[in-house]
């Protein structure tokens, strides 16, 4: 299943929107949190010009790789056979986030030193799931009084695509390294937990009731009103940041920041707002956005003696049309805040003008890794 094409599928139809985000079960104490919504009523999904995209990136698919398409075809009857889940329904959604301490940037050795995790709501059939699970003999995770599923062997279980996202991982970590497998849980009819077991029994609990889950900072909704119907967003708390850090930060007098994502009338909204201790902390900041922000077309542009390649041009054009939703730096107070607007039916081109560009670079830097490494003589 080739990436781009199924992520373009995945975002018109996965993620999107409610007036309110819902982070019941994400622990009050996580750095990072981020929520999304169902997609009903969004014209980045249920309009004409959506839809026709969608089918026009199934059919590509399937005319450019007919094995991909095969595949992710598969893939959704398999889930959808073992669990009753339709990955296609507006209805599902996530919320999700994590904690960063100083053993954070050691995620790339050991999972011990990770603390976070997904929940998942989307209709689905537990006892379908239970018995899908028995049959294939998946190793089971135990999370307090709660049971759950090794997640790498479940989710390989469904088809090659998942296969092959683990397959660089197959070889078993030192035992030093090695940490708590990443488990599925599946709580209810409506929501699964993706998380290792340490954490997925704090996030169970939550979800339970007991106890008080993460919630956005007050205020915040005036900030989020200019996304219209925000439907993803991503919020960073640096008060819970690790000691090691919090001097640098103490300093700079970085507070929060927060990415949305929304639809507004006819418009995709993307809003990224920071907030410092004060205003003369946040005018460096809003200085050097605004800097950047009038240096883009130029980077963009490139060096005029220098022929460029269809690619190449193509990939400057999708740039430019970018660039040009982005308004400019807003900096009131202590807050300085990025605002982009595009036209719906503009950014569903967008996409699929860069898509074909993205695929090829991909595909590009896949066979010059397949490429062999010549081998050094020995005599």
């Amino acid at each position: 299943m080739r990436l781009l094409p199924c992520l373009a599928l995945v975002l018109t139809a996965a993620l999107l929107p409610a007036q309110d985000f819902d982070f019941k079960g994400i622990p009050a104490d996580y750095t990072v949190a981020f929520a999304t919504s169902g997609t009903r009523g969004l014209k980045i999904t249920e309009s004409p010009e959506a839809k026709a995209f969608k089918e026009r990136m199934k059919a590509r698919m399937a005319k450019d790789d007919k094995g991909a398409m095969k595949s992710n075809l598969e893939l959704q009857a398999a889930i959808k056979a073992a669990t009753g889940i339709d990955m296609e329904s507006p209805d599902s959604w996530f919320a999700g986030g994590c904690l960063i301490d100083d053993n954070f940037p050691l995620i790339a050795r050991s999972s011990d030193n990770f603390s976070g995790g997904l929940i998942y709501h989307a209709h689905h059939d537990s006892r379908k799931l239970a018995a899908y699970a028995a049959g294939k003999k998946i190793p089971a995770v135990q999370a307090g009084t709660t049971s759950g599923w090794q997640a790498r062997e479940l989710l390989s279980s469904f088809g090659p695509a998942f296969e092959q996202m683990f397959a660089a991982k197959k070889e078993p970590a030192p035992q030093a390294v090695q940490g708590e497998p990443i488990g599925i849980f599946d709580l209810d009819d409506n929501t699964i937990v993706v998380a290792q077991p340490k954490e997925a029994v704090r996030i169970i609990a939550l979800l339970k009731g007991q106890g008080t889950s993460y919630a956005l900072p007050a205020g915040l909704s005036t900030p989020l009103a200019v996304t219209g119907r925000p439907y993803a967003i991503l919020t960073f708390d640096a008060s819970r940041m690790p000691p090691s850090t919090s001097k640098e930060l103490t300093q700079s007098g970085f507070q929060r920041a927060f990415l949305a994502i929304g639809e507004n009338n006819s418009n995709q909204v993307l809003k990224i707002s920071t907030t410092f201790t004060s205003k003369e902390k946040a005018t460096p900041l809003a200085q050097q956005a605004q800097g950047m922000m009038a240096m883009l077309p130029m980077m963009i542009a490139g060096d005029p003696r220098k022929p460029k390649t269809e690619e190449e041009k193509a990939l400057q054009a999708f740039l430019g049309e970018i660039l040009a939703g982005i308004q400019p730096i807003e900096a009131t107070d202590n807050q300085v805040a990025l605002i982009a607007k595009w036209d719906t039916v503009k950014f569903i081109g967008l996409i699929e003008k860069i898509m074909p560009i993205v695929e090829a670079q991909a595909k590009a830097a896949k066979a010059a890794q397949a490429k062999p490494v010549p081998q050094p003589v020995t005599k």
